[in-house]
């Protein structure tokens, strides 16, 4: 019997469509020993499968182009599949693991990856605490500054400390970061939400947009004489992989959701070998060091004028898996890599057993002296 592997993908994310387009395009590269279901979470959150989810054209009106669609629903504690058929879940099976597409809040964040571990199902994705670190830039930075690796100047706060102390954050921000610098949202992918400020009187306009992404901002020295970069990693039987190091080829001064989805223009071409052997370097460290599983980028920034080289973000469920990065391993194995080392993860971390004590009877025995 083949394996069961349900392909998660979409959501409540600013990263929904490109979730789609991943799932498409790691669908069609999974092998034949597979017995894949997909499983789509519309923008409101609900879970689906249907006949023809596989369709790219149907998400432009999903309610009515999706064929013999059924919500679709878990059971807390048992790796159990509920399918809804009239007006109640029916048991759909097990599955023998998750191959999660989603990027972005809820799929991305730890939140999935929770539920699952609930439900005692293996994950071809990192486990929550490291999903989490790495969605949240803020957290992210810190765990970078600790151990001493590279990433620009920076400052964060929340939406509520801006209101009640602007004037002392806005001197903060110019005598620890200064200007020009860059404004994003916490917890949020592929650019959306960023600004660069060249000066003190853009910065107010740039927090608000942020803070309507997210209640907590990260502002961040603007790298100049910019270059940015590429790595993916991922573990494969205690082996690390890192790929092939690409440079991103854009004009604007920061990499934007445009520039990375839906230029034509924008072509990536590999760096020379010195860089890349620093960069691979780093990359394989940084997904120790946040105990990363399956496939995640790492990107990086350059300063070629000063020939300083930081660490910008961890993208733990990267578009297309990453797959592009990997010139010599094809996307087929690394899907196969992904879901056996998930199992194995899952299988060595399953060894967690209740614990038999007397608590409760000594509990119970002292209670009775106070009651009345």
């Amino acid at each position: 019997m083949k394996e069961r592997i349900l392909v998660l993908f979409g959501g409540k994310s600013v990263e929904h469509d490109i979730s789609i387009i991943t799932a498409l395009q790691a669908m069609k590269n999974l092998p034949e020993k597979y017995d894949f279901m997909p499983v789509y979470m519309d923008k409101k959150g609900l879970w689906w499968t249907a006949e023809n989810l596989e369709d790219i054209h149907i998400y432009s009106n999903f309610e009515i182009l999706a064929k013999k669609k059924k919500q679709v629903s878990l059971i807390l504690g048992e790796n159990q599949i509920l399918i809804k058929k009239g007006n109640k879940f029916v048991k759909g099976g097990q599955i023998s693991g998750v191959l999660n597409c989603c990027h972005g809040n809820i799929g991305e964040d730890g939140s999935v990856q929770g539920l699952f571990k609930v439900c005692d199902v293996p994950q071809t994705c990192s486990e929550l605490t490291s999903m989490a670190l790495c969605m949240d830039k803020a957290f992210m930075k810190d765990i970078f500054k600790a151990n001493g690796i590279n990433s620009p100047q920076y400052v964060t706060f929340k939406e509520l400390d801006y209101k009640e102390n602007k004037a002392k954050l806005v001197k903060q921000i110019g005598s620890k970061v200064g200007y020009p610098l860059v404004v994003k949202p916490s917890n949020l992918g592929s650019s959306i939400g960023i600004s660069v400020c060249k000066a003190e009187e853009e910065l107010d306009n740039a927090l608000i947009l942020a803070f309507e992404f997210d209640k907590k901002v990260v502002i961040e020295r603007l790298v100049e004489n910019l270059k940015e970069f590429n790595c993916a990693c991922f573990c494969y039987k205690g082996n690390f992989y890192p790929s092939k190091v690409n440079e991103v080829t854009n004009k604007s001064e920061i990499y934007t959701f445009e520039d990375k989805y839906l230029s034509e223009n924008a072509k990536n071409q590999e760096a020379d070998k010195k860089l890349s052997k620093k960069i691979q370097t780093l990359t394989e460290k940084v997904y120790k060091l946040f105990d990363c599983k399956g496939v995640v980028r790492v990107d990086f920034l350059f300063d070629e004028k000063e020939n300083e080289l930081y660490v910008n973000e961890i993208n733990s469920i990267p578009g297309s898996l990453a797959f592009y990065l990997y010139k010599d391993i094809a996307f087929k194995d690394i899907l196969t890599s992904m879901i056996d080392e998930s199992k194995l993860s899952h299988a060595g971390n399953n060894t967690i057993k209740s614990f038999d004590s007397d608590a409760l009877k000594i509990f119970d025995s002292v209670a009775k002296t106070y009651k009345k």
